[in-house]
C-alpha cells in the first residue's frame, strides 16, 4: 500500500462525525451489511447504540431472573468500556500517524511514526494493534435450552467462525450482532478484549474478541464440520443455521429473484456437501432447505430476529413471502445507499464536472460526456448495460449525479476493488433512439456478439436486437 493509499484511510478514519449516530442508522447498516463502519467518532458510539438496543431488547423479550438481568446489564457496561478504551486508543494513535505524514518509516509490513506508534499495512487492509484493552463479566442463559440442543449450536459456530484459546472457545467478530448471538450459545463467565481496528475504504472498523471462560472447547474444526455434515445428513438442520451464521454467503439479490442456494465458505468444502469452488460448499438448493433452517432452532429465531442479524434477514426473505414483498418495497437501491454512507464519512458529494474523453475502444459510449462500456448481462432474462469504473466512491457518485442530471436513472454498486456506475438497457435503448451515434456502437456491438459471442451472449444479443428493430436501420 502507498503513502497515499495510507493517508487516505488515516484521514477518513479521522474525519469528524457530522453528527452522531441514530439507532434508525445502526440497524440499518447491520441488517443490510453486519457490520459497521464509518469515522472513528461515529462507528465507536454506533457500536455502543447497538450494544445498549440489543441488551435492552433481550430483557423485554426473554423472561429473567433479577440476577440474570443484573449479569446482563453487567455484559452491557462491560462491553461499552472496552469499546471506550478502544476508541480512545484507536484515535491517539490515528492522530499520531496522521500528524507524522512525511516522518515516517516502512519497514516489514509496518508504517511507523518518529515515536514508534505503527500501523500494519502487510495484509490486504490496514490496521492498528489494540493493547492492554481487557475485561471480565457474565452473560445470563437467556435461551434455557437443553444441553443436547444447546450443543447443536455450539457445533454450527465452531464448524464456522469459532476458534479454540487456551482450550476455551473463542470468537472474534467486526459483526455487533455476532456479539450476542454466539455469546447467547456460549453464556457463562466471559473475558472480552480488542486488539485490532481495520482501517477499510469504509472508515474503522473494530474487533471484537470473547473467551467464554465456562466452556472447555469440546471439537476441532475438522470434528465440528464432520459432525455437522453427519446431523445434517440425518435431517438435523440446527449445526448447519449457525455455520450459516458465521460462514454462510449472503446474495440477497439472488434469493429476491428466487434463486435459493445454501452456501458456505470453509476451507475443506468436501467434508460439509458438494464443493463448488476451492472455499465453498453448496449445502442445499431450494426454498425448503431454508424453511428447515429458519424451523431447526426454536427459541433461538427470536434472538437472531430482535439483533436484526443481516443473515437472519436473508433466511426469512428466503422463507416468508410477506416479510420478502415488504422488504422489496422498501428496499433502498445500491445507489442511495451508497450516497448515505459517503455523506457520513465524507460530506457532500463533488459536483465536479467530466470533460468528454475520447472513446478508446468500439464496445464504449459517451453518455451525457461520460465515457461508458458496454457489457451483456447474464442473470435472469439477460440485458444489456453501460459501465463506468473507478476506484473513487465519490467521483461514482458524481458521475451518477451527472447522469441523472441528464434525465437517467443510473446506479452504483462495488465491483471488486472499485465501484461501477451503470445504467440499464431501458435508459439505452431510450438513448439508441435519440442519438445516431449510441445507436450505431450498441448495433455493431450486439452484432459482433451475435457472431462471435458465448452461446448465451449470442441469445442474449439476438434477443435485444429483435425487440428493437430501429437498430437495423443504422446507417
Amino acid at each position: 500500500m502507498d503513502r497515499n493509499r495510507i493517508k487516505e484511510r488515516l484521514e477518513l478514519a479521522l474525519r469528524p462525525a457530522e453528527k452522531q449516530p441514530t439507532l434508525e442508522e445502526v440497524l440499518e447498516q447491520v441488517s443490510r451489511h453486519g457490520v459497521l463502519r464509518g469515522p472513528v467518532d461515529w462507528v465507536f458510539p454506533a457500536w455502543m447504540l447497538y450494544v445498549e438496543y440489543a441488551t435492552q431488547k433481550i430483557a423485554e423479550t426473554f423472561q429473567l431472573s433479577e440476577e440474570e438481568k443484573r449479569q446482563l446489564l453487567h455484559f452491557r457496561e462491560t462491553l461499552k468500556q472496552v469499546l471506550l478504551k478502544t476508541w480512545m486508543q484507536t484515535k491517539e494513535k490515528v492522530t499520531i500517524l496522521r500528524k507524522a505524514d512525511g516522518m515516517y518509516r516502512i519497514e516489514g509490513g509496518r508504517v511507523y511514526a518518529p515515536d514508534g506508534t505503527w500501523i500494519y499495512i502487510g495484509g490486504n487492509v490496514p490496521h492498528l494493534r489494540i493493547h492492554g484493552v481487557t475485561a471480565e463479566t457474565y452473560f445470563p442463559d437467556v435461551l434455557r435450552l437443553p444441553l443436547e440442543r444447546l450443543e447443536l449450536l455450539q457445533l454450527g459456530w465452531r464448524a464456522s467462525d469459532e476458534g479454540e484459546k487456551g482450550g476455551r472457545p473463542y470468537m472474534g467478530t467486526t459483526q455487533p450482532w455476532q456479539v450476542f448471538a454466539w455469546t447467547a450459545t456460549r453464556y457463562g463467565a466471559l473475558r472480552i478484549d480488542t486488539n485490532s481496528v481495520v482501517l477499510t475504504r469504509e472508515g474503522a472498523s473494530v474487533t471484537i474478541r470473547i473467551t467464554a471462560r465456562s466452556w472447555r472447547q469440546r471439537w476441532s474444526k475438522a470434528e465440528a464440520i464432520d459432525l455437522a455434515a453427519g446431523h445434517l445428513r440425518r435431517g438435523e438442520w440446527a449445526p448447519v443455521l449457525t455455520m450459516w451464521l458465521g460462514d454462510g454467503d449472503v446474495a440477497r439479490k439472488e434469493v429476491l429473484h428466487g434463486n435459493y442456494k445454501i452456501v458456505i465458505a470453509t476451507k475443506e468444502p468436501w467434508r460439509l456437501s458438494n464443493s463448488i469452488s476451492a472455499g465453498k460448499a453448496l449445502v442445499a438448493r431450494g426454498k425448503e432447505a431454508f424453511t428447515r433452517l429458519r424451523e431447526a432452532v426454536g427459541v433461538y429465531s427470536e434472538l437472531l430476529d430482535l439483533l436484526r442479524a443481516h443473515k437472519w434477514i436473508y433466511i426469512k426473505l428466503a422463507t416468508d413471502d410477506g416479510f420478502r414483498a415488504a422488504y422489496k418495497l422498501n428496499r433502498k437501491r445500491n445507489i442511495d445507499v451508497l450516497r448515505e454512507t459517503y455523506r457520513l464519512n465524507n460530506g457532500e458529494i463533488s459536483t465536479e464536472q467530466f470533460s468528454e474523453a475520447d472513446i478508446p475502444r468500439k464496445n464504449a459510449v459517451a453518455v451525457a460526456g461520460v465515457v461508458m462500456y458496454l457489457e451483456l448481462v447474464s442473470g435472469r432474462g439477460g440485458s444489456l448495460v453501460a459501465k463506468y469504473y473507478t476506484r473513487d466512491l465519490g467521483k461514482a457518485l458524481a458521475i451518477a449525479g451527472r447522469l441523472e442530471s441528464a434525465g437517467l436513472r443510473p446506479n452504483v454498486k462495488r465491483s471488486g476493488p472499485k465501484y461501477a456506475v451503470y445504467i440499464a438497457t431501458a435508459d439505452l435503448m431510450r438513448l439508441a433512439e435519440q442519438d445516431g451515434e449510441i445507436r450505431k456502437v450498441i448495433a455493431l456491438y450486439l452484432a459482433e456478439k451475435v457472431k462471435n459471442g458465448t452461446p448465451r451472449q449470442k441469445e442474449i444479443a439476438e434477443k435485444i436486437l429483435k425487440r428493437n428493430p430501429f437498430f437495423f436501420h443504422t446507417s
